[in-house]
């Protein structure tokens, strides 16, 4: 599988990663969508709800986290206690069964913090434990550490991305449509938000492959439904760790 010959590509790509997140681009790249979801392969007619199994996700600290069993959906209602190994996000949740390589997630999100900081939620994915994936920050605003792609890979998160708007226009009370693809061939991530046909965050890299998708914010709150993912998936049990 393509996915499994990209492991050993992994350190020929670091160096040209760092170099690409240095200046982002002005104009969103053209994002090649993965062959795992296009519109005539077998595993693009297949979509799986991450949310039929509340039990199926491992929570930083399940006192953050409340399950709202009749809405279906995840609700993020205070910081986590739980400290990361490296500087990333604290207040995440792991769908634990499966992980993915290449990838079409979608999801609605609604923040719930509303503070006069950078509020933010997080989208994680290609994750192989607490020291290694990357994710989508999507912060109200834009600088160094806010509204940008991330890779934690056995360090302090480090930005990829290689575009970006001034920010997420989240709106208070309503629930907004996100979507996130991974290309594991070509290293194409992009994130799109509601009905905008342009990505507003996309990156390139191939240090990571597979790995489990994960949901939460840096240090905010909010919730989550409607969790859908579609592409090349394989159980936990049976892949080995990323790089390993």
């Amino acid at each position: 599988m393509i996915c499994d010959r990209l492991l050993g590509f992994t350190v020929a790509f670091a160096w040209g990663t760092m170099a690409w997140a240095a200046e982002p681009s002005p104009l969103p790249p053209v994002i090649t969508e993965p062959a795992c979801c296009a519109g005539s392969s077998r595993s693009a007619a297949i979509s799986l709800d991450l949310l039929a199994d509340e039990t199926a996700w491992k929570l930083g600290d399940p006192t953050a986290w409340q399950w709202d069993s009749s809405a279906r959906e995840w609700n993020l209602k205070r910081q986590s206690s739980y400290q990361p190994p490296y500087r990333s996000p604290a207040n995440l949740a792991w769908f634990e069964p499966r992980e993915w390589c290449s990838f079409s997630l979608t999801m609605e999100c609604q923040l719930t913090s509303w503070n006069e900081g950078n509020n933010d939620l997080c989208i994680a994915f290609g994750g192989s434990g607490a020291d290694r994936f990357y994710y989508a920050h999507l912060g109200e605003k834009t600088d160094e550490p806010h509204h940008q792609i991330h890779i934690v890979n056995r360090a302090d998160r480090r930005a990829i991305t290689t575009y970006r708007t001034p920010g997420t226009p989240w709106k208070k009370d309503v629930w907004h449509r996100v979507k996130v693809v991974r290309n594991a061939e070509t290293g194409d991530i992009a994130v799109w938000f509601d009905e905008n046909p342009q990505p507003i965050l996309t990156a390139r890299d191939r240090s990571l492959t597979w790995g489990k998708i994960g949901i939460g914010s840096f240090d905010d709150t909010g919730r989550f439904r409607h969790i859908r993912i579609r592409g090349q998936s394989r159980a936990v049990s049976s892949a080995p760790t990323n790089g390993q």
